[in-house]
């Protein structure tokens, strides 16, 4: 076997083959002209060699040389139609090896490069997916910024309803996350039940529904009174309650998060998505608990807010008092005069047509009017009476002591002057005021009786002409 293996040129080098293969294809043409000119070259000299022999032997010669020049020519055609694919992409193909030679060791080259550029392809592939889900984190979190920056100017600001921002919390919030959906839930009356407040993207969830028991047993209402986050996604091992949960309401992924300071708890925000199969990230959990923490500092901004309101009692434009201050001091009045018997009358100013007056001088003159026209109200009011501004153009006296007549001819005197006054330090321009007035017991034995009266009585001044007093 050893010596066959010795004789087989299978595994021998590629120039061996070569030489080997025009061996034996030039052997023919010499034998042939050997045979043809042994008679010239060798007079007398006569080979006796049968002409069949010579031509089965230079047969059986040209035969061999063929098939080694034919094995080398197709195993580097063959290895150029297999590099050919695989350069065109298909690296999954092996150029196979049949010798031992130079064909087959480019072969097995090609083969090692193939399989690292697959490696290498494979890496990058993994690469580019890391990169992928890098860049929809970053995005999410980019947008996830400005949606708090945004919130946080706003909150700032305090030019926006609270029920605008939050509504606008919840949509962003619900952003985060492919086909997300939220709602938040706060106390129907203070102390009671939690409803959904504001729902953002909700189709066939049934969010809107959830009613948040106080002292329930349910998931939700576990939430609130632990403050602690519920999640329900592909990671978590669901309980009987978080199954009934979730085919009761439609739902198949989501975080509530209790919206909750220190010591009180305003409500609770839940953030969901449709995608199957999904797990929230830590990050995740983590986002959607920065904006339950922002839309805790909106809603006690805004409690603080109101509750500033409540404390104040005096316009910041004029110096007069407030409506709400004016009208608890009437509530008052209306109580010290059905003690004593006494009269106590409340008289509303409007400014006319100051909206256009306002358009065609523009912000800083209409603030100087509203100045100058508060101040004539406030140096005609009697020593016991209050002066307010309870509107943008809208005034008030309150007149205790005084019945009606008193007060509408107190009315008139503040109307004439306003009418004659030049609201405006330079130039012509003037104002006028339509005026309204009402008395206790005869027009309402409440504030609120009395306010309506006097601003329908302004009304009614506005219908006849306007710059006069109506009683």
């Amino acid at each position: 076997m050893a010596l066959l293996k010795d004789l087989s040129i299978t595994n021998k080098g590629l120039r061996y083959k070569l030489m080997i293969a025009f061996s034996l294809m030039t052997v023919i043409p010499l034998l042939t002209c050997f045979y043809g000119l042994s008679p010239a070259i060798f007079p007398g000299f006569q080979i006796y060699v049968d002409i069949s022999l010579i031509v089965v032997v230079s047969i059986v010669i040209s035969l061999l040389g063929m098939i080694i020049a034919c094995n080398i020519v197709n195993s580097v055609v063959e290895l150029a139609s297999e590099t050919r694919r695989i350069a065109s992409g298909d690296f999954d193909k092996r150029v196979k090896i049949s010798a031992d030679d130079e064909v087959g060791n480019l072969g097995q080259s090609i083969n090692m490069m193939t399989q690292k550029i697959k490696s290498n392809l494979d890496e990058l592939r993994a690469y580019g997916q890391n990169m992928k889900e890098i860049n929809v984190e970053i995005h999410k979190k980019v947008l996830t910024l400005s949606s708090l920056l945004q919130i946080g100017d706003i909150v700032s600001a305090g030019t926006v309803q609270i029920d605008s921002l939050l509504e606008l919390a919840v949509e962003k919030a619900s952003s985060l996350f492919d086909s997300g959906f939220g709602a938040l839930y706060t106390p129907r009356v203070e102390g009671g039940d939690y409803i959904a407040k504001t729902c953002y993207n909700i189709d066939k969830e049934k969010v809107a529904e959830i009613v948040i028991k106080k002292n329930g047993r349910g998931i939700l209402e576990k939430a609130v009174e632990n403050r602690s986050i519920l999640r329900i996604d592909g990671s978590i091992k669901m309980t009987k309650e978080m199954d009934d949960f979730k085919e009761t309401y439609n739902i198949k992924n989501c975080l509530a998060i209790p919206i909750c300071s220190d010591r009180l708890v305003f409500g609770l925000l839940l953030i969901g998505n449709r995608l199957d199969d999904f797990t929230y990230t830590g990050d995740d959990t983590e986002l959607v608990n920065v904006f339950a923490k922002h839309i805790t500092i909106a809603i006690e901004s805004d409690i603080l807010n109101r509750k500033n309101e409540e404390l104040a009692v005096r316009d910041d434009l004029t110096g007069l008092y407030n409506k709400r201050y004016i009208l608890v001091s009437l509530e008052e009045e209306i109580k010290r005069a059905v003690f004593y018997q006494r009269p106590c009358s409340f008289v509303a100013f409007n400014i006319d047509n100051f909206k256009n007056f306002r358009e065609s001088k523009g912000e800083l003159a209409s603030e100087e009017a509203l100045k100058r026209i508060s101040k004539v109200i406030k140096d005609n009011t009697i020593p016991a009476g209050k002066a307010a501004r309870i509107g943008g153009d809208e005034f008030a006296m309150l007149l205790p002591e005084k019945n009606k007549r008193e007060a509408a001819y107190i009315a008139e005197e503040v109307r004439k002057k306003i009418e004659n006054a030049n609201v405006l330090k330079e130039g012509k321009a003037c104002l006028t005021v339509s005026v309204g007035v009402s008395e206790n017991p005869i027009d309402g034995s409440t504030s609120d009786e009395l306010f309506k009266k006097a601003t329908s009585a302004v009304e009614k001044a506005k219908v006849l002409g306007k710059n006069r007093v109506v009683s």
